[in-house]
C-alpha cells in the first residue's frame, strides 16, 4: 500500500532448515524415455523441518516521517531462551491449485522487548511476549469473493500451552496456558477498488485461559513458577469461553494526516460465551449474541491534542447491540437474568462542546514508575446507549445514556514499594491524570422502547451511583492478583475528583423535544477524595463478593441546590467524611422472591389477610447485601463525620466561603456490636449497618390520586387502579373494581425491595459552630440501638 516504509535489521537469521523430498534422492541424473515416465507414480508433497530462531535489533514503521520502533524482536524456544523453536510443514498443491499447509509449531516464543516512539526518546510502551504450540492447517485456493484476482482461505488450527504477557520494567501480566481451537472456512481475500477486503463467513472456536498471573521478579519472565520459591506465581483467576461469529474487514491505505491506514469492520455475533474462573467458582456470561459496525477507524504514527508523539486511533463511529442471555453466579450457577445494550458512539455536542472519539498511544505510564508503561491519550463521545435488564420476562430499559470525556490514561505492571515520593502497589495500575468527563441517563422505561419515560434510577443511590454525574479526575486503580483466599482480585486505588456535578434525583434532558439542561437534586461543587486499600473481589458460593480492607473518604458538596445545577437555590454546603473496616458487598442471583407489599405474613392468604398484596417476583434478579463497618475515629483523616454549613461570607466574586458560617458537625460517627464479647477489652464491630437490596421487574398496584383527568386526559376516580391496555388512547385506563383478568394487567415497575438493620450506632458528640462565637458541644452522646427496617418501592410512569 501507499504511504507505508518498513525498515528491518536481522542480527540473526534462521538457524537450521532441514528438507525432506517424498521422492527417493537419485545419485545421478538420468533422461526417461515416455514409457518409463508413464510406469513412475510418486508421492506429492515436500515436507519442511525447520529449527528456527531469529531476532532483530528492531522494527520500524515510518508515517509521514514519523516513525514506531518495535525493539529486541526474537522468535525461538519459550521455554529455552536463545534455543530454536521446532517447525513441521507438509505443502503440497492440490488438482484444483490449491496450497495445502500442514502444520507443527512446538514451543515457539514470539517477543518484542520494547514498543518506542521516534519522537519520544528515553520512553517506551513496554514488551510483549507470546508463548505457543500449534498444530493445524491451512489451504489457500485462487479466486475470491469478486473473482479469480483474490484468494479464499480455509484454516483451523489449535494451540496449547500458550502464554500471553505484557512487561513494564521487570514486572509482568501475563496469560497462561491457554488453549485455543477455531476452524474459518471460506475466508477470502480481495483487492476491491483501494480497499483490501476480507471477508470471513464463519469462525467459529473454543477458548481456555488456566490463569492470568502477575509476577514481580524479572527472573520470573514468562514462567508460571516463582523461580525462587517454586510456587505457582498468584493469579486474578482463569477464562473459558466459546464464539460463532461473522466478520467483513476493509483495509484502505490513508490515515487521517496523509499517511497511515483506514479500518472498517462489520461484525455478527451468532453466539458465545464467557466464564470468569475463581479457584472452584465461576462467573458465567452465556448465550451471548450481537453485532457492531465500526466506521472510519484511521491509524497514524502523529502527535496528541499536545503536540506529543502517539499512534493515534481516531474514529468515525462505532454502534451496535449486544445480548447476553444468562448471567450465572454462586455454587448453584443461578441466573440473575438478561442484559442488552445498544450504543452509538459518534461526534457529538454536551453542554456546549464537541466530542470525538480517539486514543492517542504513547510510550512511558506514569512517569515516577519506570521508563516503561503505556499512556492513552483519550477523549471519548458516546452519543445514545440503552440498557436493558429483563428478568423472568419483565423488562426495565436504562434509556438515553451518555458519556463524554477527555484526559489521558496510564498503565503501568507495577510492584509494592515508593519511588519518588508515589506509592505502587503490586499489579496492573491504571492512572488518571486531568480526565474531564461526565455522564447522564435520560430516565427509565419500563416493559418496551416505547414506553413513557419515568424516574426509579435515583433508587439505586444506594450502591453510588448518580442519574448524571460530571467531574474532573485524577488518581489510580491497581489491580493486583490473588483474592481474600486463592485467586481473585486485590484492590489498592486513590480517586481525587473535583469541580464535581452529580444529581441524586434528575429529569430527562430530552422529553422529545431536543437536548435541554437537565433540572433536579443536585450535589454541586463536589470534591471528592478517596482511598482503598486491600480491597478484595471474588467469585464465591453466593455470588460475587467485594470486601473493604480499610477504606476512607472526603465528600465536600459546596451546595446542595434545587432545579438547575449551577444556579439553583442551595440548601448549604455538606461535608461527609467516611472510615470503613471490612465492609462489604454481596451480589446474590436472585431478587426478593416472594413478597407482601403493603402488609405482612409468610403466605399469600396471610398477607391478603393483613391488607397486603402478594407478589411472586421470580427466581431470577439481583440482591446486594451490603454490610458498612463505621470504625471508631483514629485520626481527622480517618473517621465518620458529618457537617452543614450555611450562611457563609462570600468573595468578591460572591462565591461562598467555606468555613465561615454557622456549622452542625456529628463527629465521629461509628457502629458496634454493643459489647466485648471476644473479651480483647474493645467492643466488637462485626456486624455493622447491614443493607439487603432486591432488585426486580415486576407489576405493581397504581391508584389514582385525585378525581378527574390525568396529564394525558385518562379519566378516572381518585383510588380507581391503573390498568395497561393497548386498545385504549393512551395505553391504559382507570378501573374502580378490577377484574382477575385486570390484575393480570397491572403496569411493571422497577421493584426494590430494602432491609436496614444494625446492632448499635453512635455519634461521639454533636456541636455547634459559630462563626465568632467559635465551637459548642450541644450533645456529648448519642446511641441508636437494635435498628430494624423494611421498605418495598417501586418506580412507575407518572401520567
Amino acid at each position: 500500500m501507499a504511504g507505508i516504509r518498513k525498515h528491518i535489521v536481522v542480527t540473526q537469521s534462521v538457524r537450521g532448515v532441514v528438507l525432506a523430498l517424498s521422492a527417493p534422492a537419485m545419485a545421478d541424473m538420468q533422461l526417461l524415455g515416455d514409457e518409463d515416465m508413464a510406469d513412475i507414480s510418486g508421492q506429492s508433497g515436500i515436507t519442511l523441518e525447520m529449527e528456527l530462531g531469529m531476532t532483530a535489533d528492531r522494527l520500524t514503521y515510518f508515517d509521514d516521517d514519523r516513525g514506531i520502533y518495535l525493539e529486541d524482536f526474537r522468535v525461538g524456544s519459550a521455554s529455552q531462551p536463545g534455543k530454536s523453536a521446532a517447525h513441521v510443514i507438509r505443502v503440497d498443491i492440490t488438482d484444483e491449485a490449491s496450497l495445502n499447509l500442514d502444520y507443527l509449531v512446538e514451543d515457539r516464543r514470539i517477543e518484542f522487548g520494547d514498543i518506542r516512539l521516534a519522537g519520544a526518546p528515553g520512553i517506551g510502551m513496554g514488551g510483549i511476549f507470546f508463548d505457543h504450540s500449534l498444530q493445524g492447517n491451512l489451504r489457500i485456493s485462487p479466486g475470491g469473493a469478486f473473482g479469480s484476482s483474490g484468494y479464499t482461505f480455509d484454516t483451523a488450527y489449535t494451540m496449547t500451552g500458550g502464554r500471553l504477557g505484557y512487561r513494564t520494567n521487570g514486572n509482568e501480566v501475563f496469560l497462561d496456558d491457554i488453549t485455543l481451537s477455531v476452524e474459518a472456512l471460506g475466508v477470502t481475500l480481495d483487492v476491491v477498488g483501494s480497499t483490501l477486503e476480507l471477508n470471513a463467513p464463519r469462525v467459529s472456536g473454543s477458548y481456555d485461559v488456566g490463569a492470568i498471573r502477575y509476577s514481580n521478579n524479572p527472573a520470573n519472565h514468562g514462567n508460571t513458577y516463582d523461580v525462587a520459591t517454586g510456587q505457582a506465581l498468584p493469579s486474578y483467576g482463569g477464562l473459558s469461553g466459546s464464539f460463532d461469529l461473522s466478520s467483513k474487514t476493509g483495509i484502505t491505505a490513508g490515515g487521517r494526516e496523509g499517511e497511515g491506514f483506514r479500518l472498517d469492520n462489520e461484525t455478527t455475533i451468532n453466539s458465545a460465551s464467557f466464564i470468569y474462573h475463581d479457584d472452584d467458582h465461576a462467573l458465567a456470561f452465556r448465550e451471548i449474541t450481537g453485532q457492531y459496525r465500526l466506521n472510519d477507524l484511521r491509524v497514524d504514527v502523529t502527535a496528541d491534542r499536545y503536540g506529543r508523539d502517539a499512534l493515534g486511533f481516531t474514529l468515525g463511529s462505532l454502534n451496535g447491540e449486544f445480548n447476553i442471555g444468562r448471567i450465572e453466579m454462586g455454587a448453584s450457577g443461578q441466573s440473575i437474568g438478561e442484559v442488552n445494550v445498544s450504543f452509538m458512539l459518534q461526534d457529538h455536542i454536551y453542554n456546549g462542546r464537541s466530542y470525538t472519539n480517539a486514543v492517542y498511544l504513547q510510550g512511558g505510564g506514569h512517569p515516577d514508575a519506570g521508563s516503561q508503561g503505556l499512556r492513552l491519550s483519550t477523549e471519548w463521545s458516546l452519543q445514545l446507549a440503552d440498557l436493558s435488564y429483563t428478568e423472568d420476562g419483565n423488562r426495565v430499559i436504562f434509556s438515553g445514556l451518555q458519556s463524554w470525556g477527555q484526559g489521558d490514561v496510564t498503565v503501568n505492571v507495577t510492584r509494592d514499594g515508593e519511588l519518588n515520593g508515589t506509592r505502587f502497589y503490586d499489579g496492573l495500575r491504571i492512572g488518571f491524570e486531568n480526565v474531564s468527563a461526565g455522564y447522564r441517563v435520560n430516565g427509565l422505561r419500563v416493559g418496551s422502547e416505547d414506553a413513557p419515560l419515568q424516574g426509579g434510577t435515583e433508587l439505586l443511590l444506594a450502591l453510588g451511583f448518580y442519574p448524571a454525574y460530571e467531574f474532573d479526575m485524577d488518581g489510580q486503580v491497581t489491580l493486583g492478583a490473588g483474592g481474600a483466599s486463592g485467586e481473585g482480585l486485590t484492590i489498592n486505588s486513590d480517586i481525587r475528583i473535583r469541580n464535581g456535578r452529580a444529581a441524586i434525583i434528575a429529569a430527562p434532558y430530552d422529553e422529545g423535544a431536543g437536548e435541554v439542561s437537565q433540572k433536579g437534586l443536585w450535589i454541586s461543587d463536589l470534591s471528592y477524595d478517596a482511598h482503598v486499600r486491600d480491597m478484595t473481589l471474588d467469585v464465591t458460593e453466593d455470588g460475587l463478593a467485594l470486601v473493604k480492607g480499610e477504606a476512607w473518604s472526603l465528600m465536600d458538596v459546596g451546595n446542595l441546590r434545587v432545579g438547575d445545577k449551577d444556579a439553583g437555590s442551595s440548601f448549604g454546603r455538606f461535608v461527609a467524611q467516611k472510615y470503613e473496616t471490612g465492609s462489604s458487598m454481596i451480589i446474590v442471583p436472585g431478587g426478593a422472591g416472594n413478597v407482601c407489599a403493603g402488609g405482612s405474613g409468610g403466605t399469600e392468604s396471610a398477607c391478603a389477610a393483613s391488607g397486603g398484596i402478594w407478589e411472586a417476583r421470580g427466581d431470577e434478579g439481583i440482591t446486594i447485601q451490603l454490610k458498612q463497618i463505621l470504625a471508631k475515629e483514629v485520626s481527622d483523616a480517618r473517621k465518620n463525620a458529618l457537617t452543614w454549613e450555611t450562611n457563609r461570607q462570600v468573595d468578591s466574586s460572591g462565591k461562598p466561603i467555606n468555613n465561615t458560617g454557622s456549622r452542625l458537625v456529628l463527629d465521629d460517627i461509628h457502629t458496634s456490636d454493643g459489647g466485648d464479647f471476644d473479651g480483647d477489652g474493645v467492643d466488637d464491630n462485626t456486624f455493622g449497618i447491614r443493607t439487603d437490596l432486591s432488585v426486580d421487574v415486576y407489576q405493581t398496584k397504581v391508584v389514582k390520586k385525585t378525581d378527574g383527568a390525568d396529564a394525558l386526559g385518562v379519566v378516572g376516580a381518585r383510588g380507581d387502579e391503573k390498568i395497561m391496555d393497548p386498545a385504549a388512547g393512551a395505553g391504559y385506563r382507570y378501573v374502580s373494581s378490577p377484574t382477575t383478568a385486570d390484575l393480570d394487567n397491572r403496569p411493571l415497575g422497577f421493584a426494590v425491595r430494602a432491609r436496614s438493620r444494625f446492632k448499635e450506632l453512635s455519634i461521639n458528640n454533636i456541636d455547634l459552630f459559630h462563626p465568632t462565637g467559635g465551637p459548642q458541644t450541644a450533645v456529648y452522646g448519642v446511641k441508636m440501638q437494635n435498628f430494624d427496617i423494611e421498605a418495598n418501592l417501586t418506580a412507575t410512569p407518572i401520567p
